[in-house]
Order: structure tokens, then sequence, then C-alpha cells
């Protein structure tokens, strides 16, 4: 069954969205975590592609394979973020990396943006300074320490689209999160080794439930929708993950919604709306 691919990223932003409740409830070290959200989803879908008989070392992927090792750094300092920093903190920084796709979008892609587009843009921009007014940044606090990590994320996490989009026609979706995820379980084993294997009931139900409801079921949405529409439309229509995990931030863990959080949410709501009707 074809999923319209404007659907197909709203679903995918909204399991998105719970990406920094798995990672609070599990309350694991950030290599730890990193390592499970990356090898779960790259082991499943190998046995998966084996069994198919599909050759996933085609082509230029090579190419993949740099995006997977940029992609490893970029999950270990996501979850980084939210370890340190509350939920509404670190999903606004993240939100930063859809202007750099953008842009990367038009210098890499040669992708053409409307200057409607880029007037729009203004808007979740704005919308993400009002959110952040009421931030105090300190180098001995926490939050500015996850904050940090995010920022550095969502650069990373707007080449790693770029590249996965100018490769997106070789392969498949589920095929881009195979070597979305491919590195970093190389990578983060050796750490994981390293440390303290004793998990409780809840942890050991919920650890495969993150590898594979954000690992393979929103970036197989995500990596779907981005063959068929432009990569800086993608960009535009994700800011509603802002919205829905500071709301998960606020029912869960009782964070506190000021007016300038409100009034910047509305904004990018209303940018994504005008988005999709262009």
């Amino acid at each position: 069954m074809k999923i319209n691919p404007y659907i197909e990223v709203i679903l995918a932003v909204c399991i998105m969205g719970s990406s920094g409740l798995f990672i609070k409830i599990l309350n694991l070290p950030p290599v730890s975590l990193s390592f499970f959200r990356m090898a779960i989803p790259a082991t499943l879908l190998f046995i998966y592609f084996s069994f198919q008989g599909k050759n996933l070392f085609r082509g230029s992927f090579r190419l993949m394979l740099v995006g997977s090792v940029m992609n490893a750094a970029r999950i270990f300092l996501f979850i980084t973020s939210y370890t340190y920093t509350n939920i509404s903190n670190a999903v606004i920084i993240l939100y930063t990396w859809p202007v750099f796709a953008t842009i990367f979008s038009m210098i890499f892609l040669k992708e053409k943006v409307a200057i409607r587009n880029q007037i729009l843009l203004l808007l979740p921009i704005t919308g993400i300074v009002l959110m952040f007014i009421n931030q105090t940044f300190s180098t001995k606090n926490d939050d500015f320490i996850g904050m940090c990590a995010m920022l550095l994320s969502a650069i990373i996490y707007a080449m790693t689209i770029i590249i996965f989009k100018k490769e997106s026609h070789k392969y498949s979706g589920y095929e881009t999160v195979f070597f979305q995820n491919l590195a970093g379980g190389f990578i983060f084993l050796p750490f994981f080794l390293q440390t303290d294997f004793s998990f409780n009931l809840n942890q050991l139900i919920l650890i495969p439930l993150f590898g594979i409801i954000i690992g393979i079921g929103a970036f197989g949405l995500f990596f779907s929708a981005l063959k068929k529409i432009k990569a800086s439309t993608v960009s535009f229509l994700t800011y509603l993950e802002v919205i829905i995990a500071t709301m998960y931030g606020v029912l869960i863990f009782d964070e506190k919604l000021s007016w300038n959080i409100i009034a910047g949410g509305c904004l990018i709501i209303i940018s994504t709306i005008l988005i999709k009707k262009n």
C-alpha cells in the first residue's frame, strides 16, 4: 500500500518525537544506548535482506558508509543531549538541522528553494528563538552541555540527510536505514563491552523497542518520503517534532510550558502548514 510522502514524514516525526522518552526512561550511559539504538536495526535489517538475497554493498556504497560513520557520531551526541538536558531544550536545539539541511541541499544537491519557502524559513527560526528566550546558558550546568551536544548533532544530521538523499535513488528506504545504523554497531561495541550488563525488566523490554520503533519504523518512513520529495521540503515538515516532543515532556515529565514555548510552537506549526499547502 502506497502512503502519501507527506503522511510518511508526519508519522515519522511523531515516532521520532518519542526518542527523548525512551532515553530518559531507560537511563543508560550514552555509549550503551547508542550501541543498542544502532546495532538492533542494523542486525535485524541485515538478516531480513540476507533472506531476500539482496546485495546491499552495491554501487557507491562507500559514500553510504561515510554517512553511516557520521550518523554514529550524531546518535551519540543526540543521546548525550537528552541525558544532560530536558526534552524541550534538546528538541529545540535539534531543530536547527532543517536550516542547515536547506542550505546544504542548495549547495550540494543543487535543489531550487522557492523564494516563498526561503521567506517562510524565517517563521520556524523565529519560533525557535522565542522558545529559547528563557534559557540560561552556563558552561558549568548540564543544560549547556546538552544543548551544545545537540547543536553538533543537528549539524551532522543535516549533512547525513544530504548524503542519503543524494544516494536515495539507488536504495530502498529500509536499505538506507541499514546503512544509517551499520557503522554505529561496530563503533560502539568495544565501549559497550566495558560497561555494566545489569539491566532491569523495564530496560530489557524498552531497549529492543527503542531500536525497532525509532531505528527502523520512524526512519524507514522518513527515508521512504525523502526519495519522493525534496530534502528542503522534508526539513520544513519535520518541525512538527518540536511540538510533539515538547508535549511528551510536559505530559510525562511535567516540564513547564511558558508563553514563549507556546508562541514559538505556533509559529512552527503555521510554517509547516504553509509549506505543506505549497
